[in-house]
């Protein structure tokens, strides 16, 4: 069955647990999603990587903590796991164990992945997962050469081949960063991700978390609103968000003040007090928002000190979400996924017309 991306992509997944939760705010829930970082090694090294800096550390969990994560995740019943960031996560011994450990212990499990050091022996794995996300580059093996300095360009494009073979219905997406080298090739990579059998490709501006000045100036703004607008008709909005860069003036997150978009004004993150999300961190540290990852002032704890499902409901935690809601209330929140989450809820509560509700998906 094609994929309908808008669907796919749609925030109004949020709202079947905001449904179920908003009366439980304050209980000892499980987290819905958790995103795992557990190695910052990568075997690229992107010029726009929203984690430069950060990888320096050279951090890795290890073994011991990792086990600990999935034992705890597991009995916690949370929904699902992202094995992603930091660094690429199939660079790490073993990595497919802990993912079949979660999903025979019923946690989902997607995948975040450039794609380089997949191998056929891992298909079987592969196949069993909600969805598999590929980083591509360029149609250009010189311009793929200058982004992530590898020289293994053909294996950005063989995903779906690999998992494929193996059956199983995994949803093989493409993900596209759009950088100063590869900003005017757009068209050729939608292209190229639909003759490779992708089910989608999304393009994301570079998101500069870091401060390093990574994201598209203005000129290539310009020139990337203007292949957009000229190639239009091409583009299959089922199957890319190009279209919806055009509306966002090539940013990945609304830049305009959130509270101006609500009916009521918010009186916290919905997000964060349902329990949406965690991410674990390769040097141990557990957030509850992306954008503050490595921020001591936002961290909930550590797994060097303690185990996950101790750190999760914990008074630090507490703390913590109360800091988190300040920050939300006075507009201060940035580049983070939860903020059309809470739109959805704030439509979902106030709104003229009922938010549908476009199935169970717990990837938050």
């Amino acid at each position: 069955m094609p994929i309908d991306l808008k669907q796919l992509l749609s925030p109004e997944k949020f709202i079947p647990f905001y449904r179920d939760r908003r009366d439980q705010t304050g209980k000892a829930l499980p987290p819905i999603a958790v995103e795992l970082h557990w190695t910052s090694d990568c075997n690229y090294d992107c010029v726009h990587c929203s984690y430069g800096s950060r990888r320096q550390s050279k951090g890795r969990l290890t073994p011991d903590q990792i086990d600990g994560v999935v034992s705890d995740l597991v009995e916690l019943k949370t929904a699902a796991a992202y094995i992603s960031g930091g660094g690429e996560p199939t660079v790490l011994k073993g990595w497919q164990n802990y993912a079949q450990r979660l999903m025979e212990g019923g946690v989902e499990v997607a995948l975040i992945t450039n794609g380089v050091a997949l191998a056929p022996a891992q298909a079987n794995t592969l196949c069993r997962m909600n969805y598999i996300a590929v980083s591509v580059y360029s149609t250009d093996e010189d311009e793929y050469r200058r982004i992530t300095e590898s020289k293994y360009f053909d294996r950005q494009w063989s995903v779906p081949g690999l998992v494929r073979q193996s059956g199983g219905k995994a949803i093989i997406g493409a993900r596209c960063v759009l950088n100063s080298v590869n900003y005017k090739n757009l068209l050729s990579i939608y292209q190229r991700a639909r003759e490779a059998g992708f089910d989608y490709i999304i393009f994301i501006p570079a998101v500069d978390y870091e401060g390093r000045g990574v994201s598209l100036g203005a000129e290539a703004i310009r020139e990337v609103l203007d292949d957009i607008a000229a190639h239009a008709g091409e583009f299959d909005p089922a199957f890319t968000n190009a279209l919806d860069l055009l509306t966002r003036n090539v940013a990945h997150y609304a830049p305009q003040d959130y509270r101006t978009r609500f009916l009521v004004p918010p009186t916290g993150c919905a997000a964060i007090n349902i329990g949406a999300n965690a991410f674990v961190n390769y040097c141990g540290g557990v957030w509850l928002c992306q954008p503050h990852i490595g921020d001591q002032r936002y961290c909930i704890g550590n797994l060097n000190d303690h185990r996950f499902i101790d750190i999760w409901n914990s008074s630090r935690h507490a703390s913590v979400i109360a800091s988190l809601n300040r920050n939300f209330i006075n507009g201060v929140c940035r580049n983070c996924r939860s903020i059309v989450f809470n739109q959805m809820a704030d439509s979902f509560e106030h709104g003229d017309q009922k938010v549908g509700e476009s199935g169970y998906d717990p990837f938050l």
